[in-house]
């Protein structure tokens, strides 16, 4: 059951991270961009209800406005190691998140410079929706949102700082 929740969580902070990368990218006004690696930050981020993972480094590859891409690798809080990937649109389509221990779809969308996102997993039913955004200077990545694990709701807030 740990490990399930843990496998829940990488893959809602995965999308997250690739939300709020993407979203800064799709604001036109914005020279701020996703692109790039990032780190997590244990000590500025917040997990409530839920084991933090022990380390994530997000890779995003593409971040336009019509389109995203990222790498996510990590250690949950077990030491158990992940990796998720998703290279698809944001246009509002479930498509698969693949590398992940079940099987979820996301749905990502951009509103000026916010993108949001809705995981949804095998059985249609929705385990987490967040939202994220890029800092004015373009080095930390903050991503919100709220899981559904069996445990009980749980809200997160993940930031990630630029590494490369």
């Amino acid at each position: 059951m740990q490990r399930r929740i843990a496998a829940v969580v990488c893959v809602g902070a995965c999308l997250l991270l690739a939300m709020a990368a993407s979203a800064f990218a799709a604001d036109a006004n914005s020279n701020n961009s996703a692109v790039g690696t990032w780190i997590l930050n244990p000590t500025k981020s917040h997990f409530q209800n839920m084991p933090a993972p022990k380390m994530e480094r997000l890779r995003v590859l593409k971040d336009d406005e019509k389109t995203l891409a990222w790498h996510l690798a990590g250690a949950g809080a077990d030491g158990k190691v992940y990796h998720q990937e998703y290279d698809g649109p944001t246009d509002g389509s479930y498509r698969p998140i693949t590398g992940g221990e079940n099987a979820t779809t996301v749905a990502y969308t951009r509103v000026n410079s916010v993108t949001n996102w809705i995981v949804k997993d095998k059985t249609g039913a929705i385990i987490e929706t967040g939202s994220g955004s890029l800092s004015p200077d373009g080095r930390t990545l903050t991503l919100r949102g709220s899981l559904k694990p069996p445990q009980g709701d749980a809200n997160f807030t993940s930031v990630y700082d630029k590494v490369k």
